[in-house]
């Protein structure tokens, strides 16, 4: 099956998983509106930019190892530098793409063992690209997985029932075009990325009203940093951004618990 990977020859060389196709859209920064006083300028060739929208799919052995390797994964991710991208489609066709960044991802577990990731890399246009590489070996199972849906943040559980857990990398980093030339360069920070953990859960309430067993939950777990559980895997510093229901005047609702943390 096609596999991909990302290597920014800094440290991080990673695979992106087993099933691994990706599409760029392409832009270039052909008018110049640059100063305001002045017509605008159109070249007739502007830096050319990628962004590139890649799948990465993965079967892990429980619902806490595959949650851990989405963590460990988007981690490295958002720490590396400018790379080379390499992506195979079903049929064994390769595409690199040099000087790739990653800007952002997301994963969902279906199935309780089934990685499904979407990455976003930017990437300058070039006239040639990188040769093939190789793709690095899956990481082993994280030894203490499990799938109990057990989520719990500072040692309270999440809701009575959890259910699920996505995870999100979001990452600031702009490609600056070069105009008259296709291609443009990167400028990768030191820090503004972070995770975000979204817990999907259910509440019940039997005696009080709805609104006071969500505040309760929120008031707590507190403001300040704590440690998310789940499935026998800790993440440690995450601070609770908010809690999401959805609108019933029942007795039961499904709400989202999103957590973030910074790398």
């Amino acid at each position: 099956m096609a596999g991909g990977y990302f290597n920014d020859g800094a440290g991080v060389n990673v695979e992106l998983g087993e099933y691994v196709p990706a599409l760029p859209t392409v832009s270039r920064r052909n008018l110049i509106l640059t100063p305001y006083d002045l017509p605008a300028e159109v070249l007739p060739s502007g830096g050319g930019l990628q962004e590139i929208e890649a799948i990465g799919q993965r079967l892990r052995s429980n619902l806490g190892d595959a949650e851990r390797y989405v963590y460990g994964l988007f981690r490295q991710l958002a720490r590396s530098g400018p790379g080379d991208l390499g992506v195979e489609d079903n049929i064994d066709r390769r595409a690199t793409f040099a000087d790739a960044v990653c800007v952002g991802a997301r994963a969902e577990i279906q199935a309780f063992r089934f990685v499904d990731a979407r990455f976003t890399f930017l990437a300058p246009e070039r006239s040639g690209q990188p040769v093939w590489g190789a793709i690095p070996l899956a990481p082993a199972v994280y030894p203490g997985g499990s799938t109990s849906q057990d989520y719990a943040a500072g040692g309270i559980t999440i809701g009575e029932h959890p259910a699920a857990m996505r995870i999100e990398m979001i990452r600031s980093c702009e490609l600056r075009p070069i105009p008259r030339a296709r291609g443009g360069r990167a400028t990768v920070p030191h820090a503004r990325a972070h995770l975000r953990f979204i817990v999907e859960s259910h509440q019940v309430s039997d005696t009080d009203n709805m609104a006071d067993e969500l505040q309760d939950l929120a008031r707590s777990i507190g403001p300040g940093a704590v440690n998310l559980t789940g499935n026998g895997i800790t993440y440690i510093d995450c601070v609770l951004e908010g809690i999401r229901p959805d609108f019933t005047d029942n007795r039961a609702t499904r709400f989202e618990a999103e957590f973030v943390k910074e790398i």
